[in-house]
């Protein structure tokens, strides 16, 4: 899995396609693809987890995060896995119970994304920072 957050409208999506540019890529917004077969060199692209999260609103955290990453980590075996996240808050606590609820279920679904994946980058302005790399 590699994952690459950034703030929102910070090039994120445009750095994948470029960098993954000789590849088939399928890209997925707020939703992660079921029963579909991709091919072991394909590139799969998630993005929007923030609507993941919304969709599931129903249950915990830590339930949300439990299904997700099951789901995340069955894609990652058939082809490469792009994530794209985008960081929210910055530290700010949200007023309204629900904004909360998104951007804490978030961050402990990107905490548990960014222990599982081998690649973390940060796009700042299109520009990459390596976070992590195995």
């Amino acid at each position: 899995m590699h994952v690459y957050i950034g703030g929102a409208y910070n090039g994120k999506r445009n750095y994948v396609k470029q960098h993954y540019q000789h590849k088939v890529q399928h890209l997925f917004e707020g939703h992660i693809p079921e029963d579909t077969v991709f091919e072991s060199q394909d590139v799969i692209i998630i993005g929007r987890f923030e609507q993941l999260v919304q969709q599931h609103a129903h249950l915990t955290e830590d339930e949300i995060v439990a299904r997700l990453m099951e789901k995340l980590k069955q894609l990652d075996r058939q082809a490469t896995l792009v994530c794209i996240c985008t960081d929210m808050g910055r530290g700010i606590v949200p007023l309204e119970k629900e904004q909360r609820f998104l951007r804490d279920t978030c961050g402990r679904l990107y905490q548990a994304m960014f222990a599982h994946s081998e690649q973390v980058i940060r796009i700042w302005y299109g520009i990459p920072q390596i976070m992590k790399e195995e």
